[in-house]
C-alpha cells in the first residue's frame, strides 16, 4: 500500500479519504483542533458540502435559543417552588418505607426539572406518591373505599394545585420552550451526521457539533458518540478497507 500523505490544516482532504487519513486528522487533541482552523474551501481542492455548513450554522442558532431557554428555566424554578403546594404526606412516601406505605405509587418526578429528575427524600430515597391516576385504573368501576376516596381526592387537588403554580410562575412556559428547542437540536446533529463531509472542515463542524449535543446529559452522550463514528465510518466510504 503506498504511504499516504497527511494534509496540514488549510489542505483538501482527498476524494476518497481512507481511514488512515481520518485517524490521522482526528486521533487526538491537536488533531481536532487542526480540523477546526481548516477553511470550508480549499486551494485546488473540493469545497465542503454547502448541506454539511448550513446545518453547522443551523445547530449554532439552535444552541444559542437552547441556552436561552435553559436560563429561562432555572430563573423561573425558584419562583415556581414558593408557590408550590407542599407533597400531601398522605399519599407520599420515600421509597425505603415502600413496604409500610402506598399500594398504588409510582416515582415522583421533580416538576420542575427539565430532565424529569427523581424528587429526592432528605434520606436520600426516592419519593413515591399516589397519583389519582393509579387509582382510576385500579378502581375502574367507580367504587372506591372511603379510604381510597380519600386519597384521590387528596392526590387530585395536590395535582390540580401543581398545574397552577407550573402555569402561573411561567414555568410550563419555559419548560415548553426548553423541549422544543432541545428537540431542534436533535434533529439538526441527527440530520447532521447523515449529511456527508468533503473537507476537514466538514469534520470539524461534525466534531463540534456532536459535542455540543453530547454535552447536554447522558443520553445525549451515547447517541452523539453512536451518531458521530457512524457518520464518520459513512465519510470514510470508498476509502482503506483497513488501517
Amino acid at each position: 500500500m503506498p504511504n499516504e500523505t497527511v494534509p496540514v490544516a488549510g489542505e483538501a482532504m482527498p476524494a476518497n479519504p481512507s481511514r488512515r487519513f481520518f485517524l490521522s486528522r482526528v486521533g487526538g487533541a491537536a488533531a481536532a483542533s487542526a480540523l477546526a482552523a481548516a477553511p470550508a474551501v480549499a486551494a485546488n481542492g473540493p469545497e465542503e458540502n454547502p448541506d454539511v455548513l448550513a446545518l453547522g450554522k443551523q445547530f449554532d442558532a439552535a444552541h444559542a435559543d437552547f441556552a436561552e431557554a435553559a436560563e429561562r428555566v432555572s430563573e423561573l424554578q425558584a419562583v415556581f417552588r414558593a408557590i408550590a403546594p407542599v407533597l400531601p404526606p398522605e399519599i407520599s412516601q420515600t421509597q425505603y418505607d415502600r413496604l409500610a406505605g402506598p399500594r398504588y405509587g409510582e416515582i415522583y418526578r421533580d416538576p420542575a426539572s427539565p430532565r424529569y429528575e427523581d424528587m429526592r427524600a432528605p434520606d436520600g430515597g426516592r419519593y413515591l406518591v399516589i397519583t389519582s391516576y393509579e387509582l382510576e385504573r385500579n378502581f375502574r368501576d367507580g367504587k372506591m373505599p372511603a379510604h381510597i376516596k380519600s386519597l384521590h381526592r387528596i392526590a387530585k387537588g395536590f395535582e390540580a394545585a401543581t398545574e397552577t403554580a407550573l402555569q402561573s410562575s411561567g414555568l410550563a412556559a419555559a419548560l415548553s420552550s426548553y423541549h422544543a428547542s432541545e428537540w431542534t437540536l436533535r434533529r439538526i446533529a441527527r440530520s447532521l451526521s447523515e449529511t456527508r463531509a468533503r473537507t476537514p472542515a466538514g469534520l470539524a463542524i461534525k466534531v463540534r457539533v456532536t459535542g455540543a449535543y453530547a454535552a447536554l446529559g447522558n443520553e445525549e452522550r451515547l447517541d452523539a458518540s453512536l451518531w458521530l463514528a457512524k457518520s464518520m465510518w459513512s465519510d470514510l466510504e470508498g476509502g482503506e478497507d483497513s488501517v
